[in-house]
């Protein structure tokens, strides 16, 4: 009897426990993808409540159990759309703006079933190596800590650079260099604290997780809309703000403090977003974990913002969007003269790195029809990265030996038109214009010495100022001319005026259905970027410019994708591509090596010529669960090549030539009571080694310093790079709180990796430096 008391009273207290449990609604509107026109009569289910939208696509569901919830949208004559499986907090409604296709006439049936919308990019007609990210999947990849260039690394045919403490990334053997990033649909420099001269990294990125809505990274292939790159793009876009209640959020962790607000500016009308974000990585230093190197300090903060304003029938759309970003490392020399080792020359330099940007601008939507819709963009940016090193002698005394600044204003603007020609034909064109403003210099001079370190010359090696302009055009036409067939064609054209030097890239894609769940699809293109607009002013020594006149940079993409569709919310995808590479910038001398591209950021200082090519191969292979069932997962594996060629006519091995990447994350969440969920999860890297030239023994010990040996450029490789990230968070869901307490620890064995090989002039022999610190990264957040 007393145990059938207790299983009673156990039983009792369990539906206590789960009728406890808060509630909260969805609300969103539901779209045509084609169109963006408001989609009346689609039926919406969150669990086991369902709604109906109306005919201004607005819908309202209400009293839904928090937590992870399984949506389902259909309606006649679409895909039906299931995202992941999506996180309902107790402390405000979740606004969703959904995007359905239309249904592909025969393979109606096969397209219901299938269901692949979570895998799917959100620019559709970019068929190839894509797919879109959200928030959520920056929050639950172990160590991403909310940074889509760090999360990128678990995504096939991706590896990070060189510097384990820095947001680059190698995409098929490629130069981080080649990365575009766009924004609200406006390409923008490099948005990252920390940020790299000549690259498209840094420490992690300026935008706010707070305020990602879905958006898209392509490692290749990218539709004609996308230009000046030759690599991938990230495609970013802000989250609408909530138009019916004021909600908040606050987040401490190790990196520092996060203040987020949302709400109405006119109930049911408009709202606002705002996020702001202070760090001081300093404070990881004093508890003995060096980020970033030993004796380096990092500062931080940024603010991000989102206002919206919609018309009663959700056919305009106006939106004033910005973010700004200041940051600041500071690297110091060893404190006693006497400890500093005179080989070593960071020990006896202090060094500012301060970098700075911003983006504040508008976009404005309007559809004039039930087929079209026009999207107009303006924007401010700015961006201004900095350099002051000093260098110290025996007594202490500072010499100033390098002096970098490189400003960059722009008006930019986009303008993007969309029309449904036919029920197979499908029109999109567009113009992007940034009028620059630029002013760069650099005062340099080269360390000449080793026994007496402040003995240089400076000289002014980059002298540019003034205003050009760049303009980008393009036009692209998708086809379903076939039940089962599908064609993307267009161009992109762009234009720099600086030199004066344009490039019209085609681009095409073909796409085949071969079943109720597989796809084939084949993408060709040819890509052209600029160079790093400080290239074209390096000037010799009598002030006159010898590289204005290089080329832009080109790579013709070749892709052959697969997709299966298995059961269980899973892909399997197979892609194997060939890039060919051209306009690189090279030196005519015979005995140089010198290949723009094997270098992740700065640019060429010295007289080039744009003659070098370049080519890489490769196969990318994943198997990905999409988050279902409170669990996902992504197997990745890529085995590639990456070769150059000179203007003699001999190939070489590339720097960034690993021959194999791969990667396992896996995140599993546990239901708990009272709405709780514990969440663990894991990510491990495992890729090749980039490459370096061997150092020339005798030459290196008469100059004192590494000198690489001529006829084996790039032949050796340092070993295997290798990291386990690992995480776990526990939220908990009250009426009016929401909270998640969070470990992520990055590169959770303490694993040392190699970083570069570099001479000791002492004992005359090379030595390897390694990179490679366990980051734990405690945080907690709360929504009220």
């Amino acid at each position: 009897m007393r145990v059938l008391f207790f299983i009673c009273a156990l039983l009792s207290a369990h539906n206590t426990i789960y009728a406890q449990i808060p509630s909260e609604s969805i609300r969103g509107i539901v779209r045509d993808k084609e169109t963006h026109q408001p989609l009346e009569g689609a039926r919406i289910q969150a669990n086991d409540i369902s709604g109906i939208s109306d005919i201004n696509g607005n819908f309202l569901l209400e009293k839904i159990p928090t937590g992870r919830v399984h949506l389902t949208v259909q309606r006649t004559g679409y895909q039906v759309y299931k995202p992941e499986d999506i996180l309902l907090l107790s402390t405000k409604p979740l606004l969703l703006d959904i995007e359905m296709s239309p249904e592909d006439g025969a393979l109606k049936e096969v397209l219901i079933r299938s269901s692949r919308n979570a895998f799917e990019p959100l620019n559709e007609l970019s068929v190839v190596s894509t797919r879109s990210f959200t928030v959520d999947e920056t929050e639950r990849v172990a160590a991403g800590i909310n940074d889509p260039g760090r999360v990128a690394l678990s995504y096939p045919g991706v590896q990070k650079g060189e510097d384990e403490s820095e947001n680059q990334i190698v995409a098929r053997g490629n130069s981080p260099f080649g990365i575009l990033w766009r924004l609200e649909g406006i390409d923008i420099p490099n948005p990252n604290h920390f940020a790299l001269i000549g690259s498209s990294g840094g420490g992690l990125t300026v935008f706010s997780a707070q305020l990602l809505s879905r958006s898209d990274f392509s490692t290749g292939g990218m539709s004609a809309e996308y230009g000046n790159a030759l690599s991938g793009a990230f495609d970013v876009h802000f989250r609408h703000g909530n138009d019916e209640e004021r909600a908040y959020r606050a987040k401490i962790s190790l990196l520092g403090i996060d203040l987020a607000a949302e709400g109405p500016l006119r109930k049911g009308r408009s709202s606002y977003l705002v996020n702001y974000r202070y760090s001081t990585l300093g404070l990881l230093n004093k508890l003995g974990f060096n980020l970033v190197g030993e004796r380096v300090t990092n500062d931080f903060q940024d603010i991000s913002f989102n206002m919206v304003f919609k018309s009663k029938n959700n056919k305009r759309i106006t939106t004033i969007f910005g973010m700004g970003g200041l940051s600041e490392e500071h690297y110091y020399p060893v404190d006693n003269p006497s400890e500093r080792n005179l080989t070593h020359p960071d020990q006896w330099e202090d060094r500012v790195k301060p970098a700075n940007m911003a983006v504040c601008g508008t976009t404005w939507t309007f559809l004039p029809d039930e087929k079209s819709y026009f999207k107009v963009v303006l924007a401010l940016i700015g961006s201004k990265i900095k350099r002051a090193s000093d260098t110290l002698d025996l007594q202490d005394i500072r010499y100033r030996y390098e002096t970098q600044q490189y400003l960059d204003r722009r008006i930019a603007s986009s303008i993007t038109y969309q029309r449904k020609l036919s029920s197979t034909l499908r029109l999109k064109t567009g113009v992007i214009f940034n009028d620059i403003f630029f002013d760069f210099y650099k005062k340099t001079a080269p360390r000449s010495s080793l026994t007496d370190i402040n003995s240089f010359q400076i000289r002014n090696t980059v002298q540019g100022k003034g205003n050009t302009q760049l303009l980008q055009q393009y036009t692209q036409f998708h086809w379903q001319f076939a039940p089962r067939w599908s064609i993307n064609t267009g161009y992109h054209a762009i234009v720099l005026l600086a030199n004066n030097s344009y490039s019209i890239d085609p681009r095409a894609s073909i796409q085949y259905q071969l079943g109720s769940n597989q796809r084939l699809s084949f993408a060709y293109g040819l890509y052209s970027k600029t160079l790093p607009l400080m290239s074209y002013y390096v000037r010799d020594s009598m002030g006159i410019s010898f590289n204005k006149d290089l080329k832009l940079l080109k790579s013709e993409h070749f892709i052959a994708a697969w997709h299966l569709f298995a059961r269980q919310n899973t892909r399997i995808s197979v892609e194997a591509y060939l890039e060919r590479i051209s306009n690189v910038p090279v030196e005519l001398n015979p005995l140089s090596t010198y290949w723009m591209l094997n270098f992740s950021e700065g640019f060429p200082e010295f007289p080039v010529v744009s003659r070098g090519r370049g080519a890489n191969t490769g196969l990318d292979v994943s198997v990905e669960k999409k988050f279902s069932k409170q669990w996902f997962f992504l197997v990745t594996g890529s085995a590639l090549s990456a070769k150059f060629q000179l203007p003699t006519g001999k190939w070489y091995t590339a720097r960034f030539n690993s021959r194999f990447s791969s990667s396992a994350t896996l995140a599993k969440e546990f239901s708990l009571r009272k709405g709780n969920i514990l969440q663990i999860g894991g990510r491990l890297l495992f890729s090749g080694g980039f490459r370096y030239t061997p150092y020339d023994p005798v030459l290196s010990a008469e100059t004192g310093y590494y000198v690489p040996l001529a006829g084996a450029e790039y032949t050796a490789q340092v070993a295997p790079y290798k990291r386990l990230d690992t995480r776990i968070s526990w939220r908990i869901n009250r009426k009016h709180f929401s909270g998640n307490l969070s470990l992520d620890i990055q590169n959770t064995l303490n694993t040392a990796n190699p970083f570069r090989v570099s001479y000791d002039a002492i004992s005359g022999s090379t030595f390897t430096e390694y990179r490679g610190n366990l980051v734990p990264v405690l945080g907690f957040q709360g929504d009220f």
